[in-house]
């Protein structure tokens, strides 16, 4: 049994936070809005939960929430002590990531950055992808914590490595969304009958994200997937991280993202580009 801490119960912390008790684990939570936890023990503070942690997953929602989880005065470096594994399984930016890794170096604390996929399904049953960066030998804690949580970590080299392919992979995935909903659209004006078109799509070219595009067009998902906002966030750090280079195709799929949230369409389902007008 591992002492895990989980600051952050959104769609992906609620699944992780779960699945840690499914398997034994003790486990104590921390939310910015209190009274979420579902009977987990919740602490006041990102401090008192670290205090109490052998392993601490931190999953907030940008940089900002994770800056003031990390550094703030009750925040997790505040109550981390000697031993503590640290592990950032938030999509944040390059650039907030080396920070933190620096300062949890200057403590010499272990920090992994550890962003996951597999979506909401993924977090509820245990299912997760851990994109780790960071020492593959891992601490024998955190293995056991990753192993109720996740059915693969895949090790991208140090740390930072597992942000970097994370917001690659989800340019590559919501430009598969806008394109899947451009095709659609493009179906449907001239005169092809849009069932007929998406279950011809699912086959052909197929892929996990052409059949979750149709299935979220055909049911809008509830809860939700993935939020546009999340989305066009996520673009906009991977457009900064490659800001060194030309990238004309995330730079027009952020535009569709960006256009999508100015419409009032930032806390529906992603998928909400391949239905929307934008």
């Amino acid at each position: 049994m591992t002492k895990v801490a989980v600051v952050g119960l959104g769609i992906m912390g609620s699944g992780i936070a779960a699945n840690l008790v499914a398997h034994g684990h003790e486990v104590v939570v921390w939310n910015r809005t209190p009274g979420r936890a579902g009977g987990l023990t919740e602490v006041a503070t990102p401090a008192e939960a670290a205090t109490s942690a052998e392993v601490v997953f931190e999953v907030t929602a940008d940089d900002d929430s994770s800056r003031q989880v990390w550094l703030g005065a009750d925040g997790i470096l505040a109550g981390a002590g000697p031993g503590t594994v640290l592990v950032s399984s938030a999509t944040l930016s390059v650039d907030w990531v080396a920070e933190l890794a620096a300062a949890c170096a200057e403590r010499e604390l272990t920090f992994y950055d550890m962003p996951v996929t597999g979506g909401a399904a993924g977090a509820r049953t245990g299912n997760l992808v851990m994109l780790a960066g960071g020492d593959p030998a891992m601490p024998a804690t955190l293995e056991d914590a990753l192993a109720a949580i996740s059915k693969e970590v895949r090790h991208f080299g140090p740390v930072g490595a597992g942000t970097r392919f994370k917001l690659v992979l989800n340019a590559l995935q919501a430009t598969h969304m806008a394109a899947f909903g451009e095709a659609l659209k493009l179906a449907t004006a001239v005169g092809l009958d849009r069932e007929q078109v998406g279950r011809a799509l699912v086959d052909r070219p197929g892929g996990v994200i052409t059949e979750m595009a149709w299935q979220s067009v055909i049911a809008p998902p509830e809860p939700i997937n993935f939020s546009a906002e999340w989305a066009r966030k996520d673009l906009d750090y991977a457009a900064r991280m490659g800001q060194s280079g030309a990238h004309p195709i995330l730079d027009s799929v952020l535009s569709v993202f960006s256009a999508a949230v100015a419409q009032g369409h930032g806390q529906d389902d992603w998928s909400t580009v391949a239905v929307t007008p934008v």
